[in-house]
């Protein structure tokens, strides 16, 4: 395999626009998500980047990360949306299709169509 730097000295010899057309190239790749294994989630470069960028920070001791408290409320607060609805609004919804008929004869017919 060829090292970074022979590799950047043939792209040196290239045209300038296959120069441009092998940065979109691999613009594309670098941008791509990376598949988790054993899984369908794909994980985009962003994520990579800035996962490597606060790890660094950490073990830099620039990020002293946060407490399982403070991880749990963040978790809470992210995960466990409020309801804005109620089941109950939907009491009596469609009740009018019900009018006029018995409900004591209608589970016997019901019952009675079930055994041909």
């Amino acid at each position: 395999m060829p090292t970074y730097n022979e590799v950047l000295t043939q792209v040196q010899r290239l045209a300038l626009s296959d120069q441009l057309r092998l940065l979109e190239e691999l613009r594309k790749i670098v941008h791509q998500g990376v598949e988790v294994e054993g899984d369908d989630e794909v994980v985009s470069a962003q994520e990579i980047a800035e996962s490597q960028a606060a790890l660094a920070d950490y073990v830099a001791g620039r990020d002293r990360g946060i407490s399982s408290k403070e991880f749990k409320l963040k978790l809470r607060q992210s995960v466990i949306p409020k309801p804005n609805r109620s089941i109950l609004e939907l009491e009596g919804l469609g009740k009018e299709i019900w009018n006029g008929i018995d409900a004591g004869e209608y589970v016997n017919q019901e019952r009675d169509s079930w055994n041909g």
